[in-house]
């Protein structure tokens, strides 16, 4: 007797893609978005429109940059592991502090 095919769904773990941008990309892209118009409106009471949507559009573009330049399309991690890299220098580099070999310590002699 055969047994029947059991689907387990254990490769359905994908974020998906709305609109072609991954996964929590898209939240990002929305608060940007929000925080721009929320920004443009503030910032339209006390000057003409033109520097308004100037002012207002730099959040947006400044989250855009950092989505489709360091998320999109990239390992889970590469943002923060830049970031660590460009700031301390030693993200993708193993720690240096402890090179002695761990089966010739002292605590076993």
């Amino acid at each position: 007797m055969s047994k029947g095919i059991v689907h387990t769904h254990a490769g359905d773990d994908s974020d998906g893609k709305i609109w072609g941008i991954e996964g929590t990309n898209i939240l990002f892209l929305l608060a940007g978005l929000l925080v721009s118009v929320g920004l443009t409106l503030a910032v339209s009471r006390l000057h003409a429109l033109g520097p308004s949507l100037i002012i207002g559009l730099t959040p947006l573009a400044l989250i855009t940059l950092y989505v489709f330049g360091l998320r999109q399309g990239r390992p889970k991690s590469f943002d923060s592991d830049l970031l660590e890299t460009l700031a301390a220098g030693s993200a993708w580099t193993p720690s240096h502090h402890n090179r002695s070999n761990p089966l010739r310590s002292h605590a076993s002699a």
